[in-house]
């Protein structure tokens, strides 16, 4: 015989929220479970968070009385819906977790270590001043001794590399102006021209490097003049000519020369020959003693 539930609306507690389940009516056939017995099942695994014990209540009560219910429950806890999976126990408790090593946690009195200002000089100790004396001079700039003191000849000559390379002149250097110097491309072709006022003077050219070319030069100069020399360096393709004047004004005797350095022969010929007359107490006595090109195109 038939067993009906009352009809209407059942509403069903689903954790914090209510499910309305349309009502259905229950069959009670011959050789299945007692309604008492599906009571007891479900009363045994409601408050279970396993998934398996639903589905036992659903393989024995498919029609039950809870069997709406079961079905809400097993899609929770399969992830469908709101409930919890239930946890998975390991053999040993987890490891409580460890701080961070010392070294990754910095104490919060210690504040981090200002970034230098990129107007900062970088000319503070005298290994970085001999090394930008040693870079300035391989460019042909006019530095004095490379003794890693600042001196003011450093200073001009910083600044007239500044000014060549259209940076912010001030005599001294910043670390992005240090890093330019470091990439310059540095001459690989040089000659001298040594020289001395009463008329002594030795060229060098098709040199490796600046210094052999100075120091040859010299110390043929010296020989001739028995005595300290000067020398003008040029690089590439530059050249350098020597102007001259001796002459007797007034019953003494003068002399001097103008050393001059320049893009081309002619022009470096043209330069010594006017800075001669224009300073000498006899301009019409000026001539150009002696000429070189760093690649010997002055005796072509």
């Amino acid at each position: 015989m038939f067993r009906y539930v009352l009809p209407g609306v059942v509403m069903l507690a689903l954790g914090a929220a209510l499910v309305p389940i349309a009502a259905t009516p229950s069959i009670a056939q011959s050789g299945s479970a007692s309604e008492a017995d599906d009571t007891v099942y479900w009363d045994k695994v409601k408050q279970s968070k396993n998934p398996d014990d639903i589905r036992g209540y659903l393989d024995k009560f498919p029609s039950g009385l809870y069997a709406p219910l079961a079905r809400i429950r097993l899609r929770n806890m399969e992830g469908k819906g709101s409930a919890p999976k239930p946890p998975v126990e390991s053999a040993s408790p987890a490891p409580p977790p460890q701080p961070p090593p010392p070294s990754s946690m910095p104490p919060a009195s210690i504040a981090p270590a200002p970034r230098p200002s990129s107007t900062a000089s970088v000319l503070t100790n005298p290994t970085t001043i001999r090394e930008v004396q040693d870079l300035l001079y391989n460019l042909n700039y006019q530095i004095g001794p490379r003794s890693g003191q600042l001196t003011s000849l450093t200073r001009e000559a910083i600044s007239k590399w500044q000014e060549n390379i259209k940076q912010p002149v001030s005599g001294d250097m910043t670390e992005v102006q240090l890093g330019l110097l470091r990439r310059a491309r540095f001459p690989t072709i040089w000659g001298a021209l040594a020289y001395h006022t009463k008329g002594a003077s030795a060229t060098t050219w098709n040199r490796a490097s600046r210094e052999n070319a100075e120091n040859e030069a010299l110390a043929e100069c010296r020989k001739k003049a028995n005595t300290t020399c000067s020398v003008l360096t040029v690089a590439s393709n530059i050249c350098g000519a020597l102007g001259f004047y001796n002459a007797v004004v007034g019953g003494r005797q003068h002399w001097g020369v103008y050393a001059s350095v320049r893009p081309t022969l002619g022009q470096a010929t043209d330069n010594a020959l006017t800075e001669c007359r224009r300073q000498a107490k006899q301009p019409n006595a000026c001539g150009v003693r002696i000429t070189v090109c760093a690649d010997g195109g002055h005796s072509r």
